[in-house]
This record gives C-alpha cells, sequence and structure tokens, in this order.
C-alpha cells in the first residue's frame, strides 16, 4: 500500500493502464414539491428527456427481450425494438418455411435463427397434449432465465400438430393465452399482430380482448366482446360485458349482467361502483378494490375516479401493468406499481423511467439531490436521483447518485427494477482510475442483469484496482466465480485459484458450507471441472430438506430428458462466446439448435420450478435444470438461472 492518497492514486493509474484495455468514453422547473415517501409523490411534470440509450443497452448479452418499441421520443427510445425475421412475408409468422400453405395455428415470430424452438418442435406430439403441456405452464416466473425459456416456446414458429376432431383445441389461443399470464404483455401483443384477425380459433379473442382492456381500447374490446355474447357464462367476458354496457349507458343490461357475476362470482361492491359512476357521472371516492383487475382500473379511468393507493401492491403483473400506466393514480402509486412490474417481466424499464421523469422537482433539489434522496428515501428519491443522474454529465458525480440510487433500491427490494432502469446511464459510465471505488457496484449491476460484456468491463478495472487496493482484492476474490457462470472474467485463472480465494473471502460464516455447496452445484452442473479441493471442509452425508416439486412432474421431467438421449453434462465448460437471443438484435445468434423434442422436456423443467423464483425450489433440484437446458441448448439461460440461484441464496 502506498503512503500517501498521491502516491495511492498515481499507483493505481499505472496499475490499470497496464492491465486493463483502454475503456471507452462516452460524453458525457417547476416549483417546489412535497417530496414524501410513495405514493404521496406529487406530478406528473415533464423533466429534462433521458440521455440517447443508441450504445446503451448490449441486447446481444442480456437475455431475450422480446417486446415491441413501447411509448417513447426520439430522445427516448425504448429498451428494445425488435426486428421480424427478414424472411417474413406479410404478417410476421404467417409465412412458415416447410409449411404447405399458410397455418393459422403455427404462426409465431420467432425463426429457429431468431432463438426459436424450431419448425419440428411439435413432432411427436398430439394437438390435444400440446395443449395441455402449454395450459401447464406457470404463470408466475420470478426468474429472468425461466421467462425467457418459456417466452421462446411459446413466440416459436412452429408446424402446430394436426388436429383431430372439429372441437380440437387451439395450440396458438393456449400459446398466447399462457404468454399474457406471465404477464409478457408486449410479447402477447406481437403474437396478437402476427395472428389471423378472422376466422380465429376459440380462445383468441378473448386474449385479444384482454390485451385491449390493458391498452384501453374501448372500441376494438368491446366489439369483440360483442361478437362473443354467447360466452358471457365465462368470468372475464362477464365483466367486459358490464363494462361496454356501461359505456354505452344501458342501466338494465349493466343491473342485468351484474346480477348474472354476482351469481357466478360472487359480490364485487367496485365494480357496481364503478359502472354506476361511468353511466350517472357521479363523483365517488373508492377506497378500495378487494380483487382489482384490469377492468376495474379501465373503468375508473372512464369515470375518472381516482384509484386505491392499494391497486400498487396486487401481485397480479396484468393489474401492476394497468396500475402503472393509469393516469388517475397517484405518481408514486404508479412507479410503485412499476417497480414491482419490470422484475416480473410486465413492463419495459423505459416506461418506469418515464415514470421517474413525471415527477416534478425544484431546480435546487435535483443540485442537492443526495442529501435530499437520503431525507425522503424510497421511489421518491430513486426518481429524485434518476433525474439528477440525468443531467449531470461528470462521470464520478453521476456514479455517485446512481451507486445512492441502487443503495436505497436494495434496502428497499427493489434492486433489480432500479438497475434495469438505470441501466442506460451505467452504460454510459467508463471504467476508469477515477471510478475505482464504482467498479463493484457496476460488476454487481450487470451480475443482476446477466450481461456478461457489461461485466467485464467493471471487472478489468476491478482486476487491476486490486493490486494496490486490498478492498478490491477482496471484492475481486467474491465475484469472480460468480461472473464465471455467466461467462465473464479472466477465463485464464484456473478454477481452483477461483474457488480458493473465493472460499478464503468467506471466512467463518456460518453459512459458508451451504454457498460452497451451492457454487460448486452449480459449475458442475454447467460442465464445469470442480478439483476435489473445492470441496474439502464441506461436511458430508447430513441429509437436508429440500424444495421439491410434485412428484409426477419431477419424474415426467426425468423421463423427458432421457427420451431426447441427452447424457448429463459431464465435460468441462466451453468458453461463452456468444450472447442470448434477441428479437431485437440484428447480430442475434443460437449456440445450439435445439433438439426435436425439447419443447416437452422444457416445459417440464419449467414446470419443475413452479412459480417463484430460484430460491423456491432446493439448490439438488436447480442443479438438474440447469443441466438440462445446456444439454438442450440454452446456454445462456443455463448461465443466468445458476448465478440467480446463487444471488438468492445470498452470494
Amino acid at each position: 500500500m502506498t503512503s500517501s492518497r498521491a502516491d495511492l492514486y498515481a499507483g493505481l493509474v499505472a496499475a490499470i493502464c497496464i492491465a486493463m484495455p483502454a475503456a471507452a468514453q462516452t460524453p458525457a422547473n417547476s416549483g417546489p414539491v412535497d417530496l414524501t415517501r410513495p405514493p404521496g409523490l406529487q406530478g406528473p411534470g415533464n423533466s429534462a428527456a433521458p440521455e440517447s440509450q443508441s450504445q446503451t443497452d448490449n441486447r446481444s448479452t442480456a437475455p431475450m427481450r422480446l417486446i415491441p418499441a413501447v411509448r417513447s421520443t426520439p430522445e427516448t427510445p425504448s429498451d428494445a425494438t425488435p426486428k421480424l425475421p427478414s424472411n417474413s412475408l406479410g404478417k410476421a409468422g404467417i409465412e412458415v418455411d416447410g409449411l404447405s400453405k399458410i397455418d393459422d395455428e403455427s404462426v409465431g415470430i420467432l425463426s429457429e435463427q431468431d432463438g426459436g424452438f424450431g419448425i419440428n418442435m411439435w413432432r411427436g406430439i398430439t394437438r390435444a397434449d400440446a395443449v395441455a403441456l402449454v395450459n401447464g405452464l406457470p404463470k408466475h416466473l420470478e426468474s429472468a432465465a425461466l421467462r425467457d425459456v418459456a417466452s421462446r416456446l411459446l413466440l416459436s414458429r412452429a408446424k402446430a400438430p394436426v388436429a383431430v376432431g372439429e372441437n380440437a383445441k387451439s395450440l396458438l389461443a393456449a400459446r398466447s393465452s399462457a404468454l399474457l399470464a406471465m404477464g409478457n404483455v408486449e410479447s402477447t401483443d406481437l403474437l396478437m399482430t402476427a395472428s389471423p384477425s378472422q376466422d380465429r380459433p376459440i380462445g383468441l379473442d378473448e386474449v385479444d380482448a384482454k390485451l385491449q382492456v390493458l391498452k384501453y381500447n374501448n372500441a376494438h374490446a368491446c366489439g369483440l366482446v360483442r361478437n362473443n355474447r354467447a360466452t358471457i357464462n365465462d368470468d372475464f367476458w362477464q365483466r367486459l360485458v358490464i363494462y361496454c354496457d356501461a359505456l354505452d349507458g344501458n342501466a338494465d343490461r349493466v343491473g342485468f349482467g351484474l346480477s348474472l357475476l354476482r351469481e357466478t362470482s360472487g359480490d364485487d361492491p367496485a365494480l357496481v361502483l364503478l359502472a354506476d359512476a361511468v353511466i350517472t357521472r357521479n363523483k365517488i371516492i373508492l377506497e378500495k378494490i378487494d380483487r382489482p383487475t384490469p377492468i376495474h382500473l379501465a373503468l375508473s379511468r372512464t369515470a375518472k375516479v381516482e384509484l386505491p393507493l392499494s391497486v400498487a401492491e396486487s401481485k397480479d403483473p396484468l393489474v401492476l401493468y394497468s396500475a402503472a400506466m393509469a393516469p388517475n393514480l397517484k405518481i408514486g402509486a404508479r412507479i410503485e406499481a412499476a417497480e414491482r412490474a419490470v422484475p416480473m417481466g410486465a413492463l419495459n424499464p423505459a416506461e418506469l423511467r418515464q415514470l421517474y421523469q413525471q415527477v416534478t422537482y425544484t431546480d435546487a433539489d435535483i443540485g442537492n439531490a443526495l442529501a435530499r434522496a437520503a431525507e425522503v428515501g424510497g421511489a421518491a428519491a430513486r426518481a429524485l436521483l434518476y433525474q439528477a443522474a440525468l443531467k449531470q454529465n461528470i462521470p464520478s458525480a453521476r456514479a455517485e447518485i446512481i451507486s445512492t440510487a441502487l443503495g436505497i433500491a436494495r434496502e428497499d427490494g427493489r434492486y433489480i427494477a432500479a438497475v434495469k432502469a438505470f441501466r442506460p446511464l451505467i452504460n454510459r459510465l467508463p471504467p476508469s482510475p477515477e471510478l475505482v471505488w464504482f467498479a463493484l457496484t457496476g460488476v454487481r449491476a450487470f451480475l443482476t442483469l446477466g450481461d456478461p460484456v457489461g461485466t467485464d468491463r467493471w471487472m478489468a478495472l476491478l482486476r487491476a484496482s486490486a493490486t494496490v487496493i486490498d478492498d478490491s482484492k477482496l471484492a475481486l476474490a467474491r465475484v469472480r466465480p460468480l461472473a464465471r457462470l455467466i461467462g465473464a472474467g479472466d477465463k485464464s485463472i484456473p478454477l481452483e485459484a477461483e474457488l480458493t480465494e473465493w472460499h478464503k473471502s468467506l471466512g467463518d460464516r456460518p453459512e459458508a458450507p451451504a454457498l460452497r455447496t451451492a457454487l460448486n452445484g452449480m459449475l458442475l452442473a454447467l460442465g464445469e471441472d470442480v478439483p476435489p479441493s473445492a470441496w474439502a471442509g464441506i461436511p458430508s452425508g447430513t441429509a437436508t430438506s429440500q424444495m421439491m416439486p410434485a412428484p409426477d412432474v419431477w419424474f415426467k421431467f426425468r423421463e423427458s430428458m432421457r427420451a431426447l438421449g441427452i447424457p448429463q453434462m459431464t465435460q468441462p465448460m466451453q468458453t461463452f462466446a456468444g450472447g442470448s437471443v434477441s428479437v431485437a438484435s440484428e447480430n442475434s445468434q443460437i449456440e445450439k439448435q435445439v433438439p426435436i423434442g425439447a419443447v416437452k422436456a422444457a416445459i417440464y423443467a419449467l414446470q419443475v420450478m413452479g412459480d417463484g423464483g430460484p430460491g423456491a425450489r432446493g439448490i439438488s433440484v436447480v442443479y438438474e435444470v440447469v443441466a438440462a437446458f445446456k444439454a438442450m441448448g440454452f446456454e445462456q439461460n443455463a448461465r443466468q438461472l445458476a448465478l440467480e440461484t446463487l444471488l438468492a441464496a445470498g452470494l
């Protein structure tokens, strides 16, 4: 360690110049506001437009984002602008290679070259079984890696199994419904664009109607319900009929519809109040909605009724999406809903950025953002810090603002949403000697995003500073194995050396044996040759209880892998050289052809993981799923699931 601050800085600069490649350098209102914790934020009001993000998101390295452009301006581009396959003709996905004619059931937006499962993904599976498999997909996957696999499966362009009988269920309707139930609104919209608009299979109109309610497209939604009067016994259609009759001012029909709904689904006081307010135009105060749905939120918007703040606490991704987009909900609650929806994959982070900018702050607040953020905390602080970071052109000052925002988000359990929202600003920070203190923050952020390229940028700075700063050396030891999981880091370092240093960094923590076991297991699942020394000192032979899936699902999963003829992966890890598949990237590539029949194994793997995040299943179960994903060619998904599991375990 150098003897003075000046000597330390000089030594650090020299070390970085030698140890790391040159980092890309990027150059970098209203009246007083009462800053309170959400949902008491004030707004809306326009603030400075965000900086260009044209070079900020490394799409080829993050998990696939299957979304269309969101509301944006030239100054605020969306996170991803999908490009439909270049060989598509007319409506995306209707022209299917290998089909003798246009097949509505086979449409999709992903070819095999774009990351889809392949034209023959359903080979050997009957229509009824395919529909049952899709209907059995979990609805609340809290893992980005698992959601990505599910989305790729549901959006793939492939020959649908032949229908047997006139009443065969629609696979396209099942796929669309499953995608929307997961909360993937924008990808569902893309699939519906590729789907037929006439002579639709049963079930597709319902998905379309739900989408139109979310988009507040009343004319389209009500046109669909009028064409489906025969299905009004269904809860959704009953509610939509009431909604549309209220829009028409037809009190008698609304009363009749509410009576039917009461018989089938019980009382819904909020729906009664809202429908009456729309018809009579009376002003009401809506104190609560017991079981909010997107139809409740759409009705409240029509009635110009302020929504109760509690809708932002819903666990339904579609309700959270609607709440984030609702102009009749306080801005603080909208931000709360958006920060909950983004990690679910239900909302594009660009929408959260726009909400951050709709909060009005004085110039004094923005100029003193760090101090004011410490006072107000929560989403109010993140919105303030986001606006301050946008206006700050000095990299070190911007980094300090971002670091503070991410720290507040971590304390509030909103870290993933904040990292996704602040990602374009983090990308603009140049890894340089002045930002050595930010290196670990940068590594953590890009590890969370599953981005090996972004991780490597800050790992290089961390490695360089570790030669002269003890804290950096310790931090480097802690993150090296995690970076290795997603294909980042210095691959010339032997795994045994990395694990030895990492083990030492844990010290005497009581959870160290469990963490070591989990890391070793994930490395083995990815095909690493874990050395015997990695197991030294870990108590063995002690049985532990783990969260397991239902036995029938577990056995079906194991049998589906055996049927594929894919053995467990035992070869050393191959160097990761590509990115994940993304509709938004022209340079997207698929690392390995998905085996025919893998769709069944993939669905069973998703069922094995079930609802919830990676921590909802035992490490032995995750091991099997990670190994299965790698074996089927989902390299990046396997790596990200392994990393998510370890982060959930506390690494």
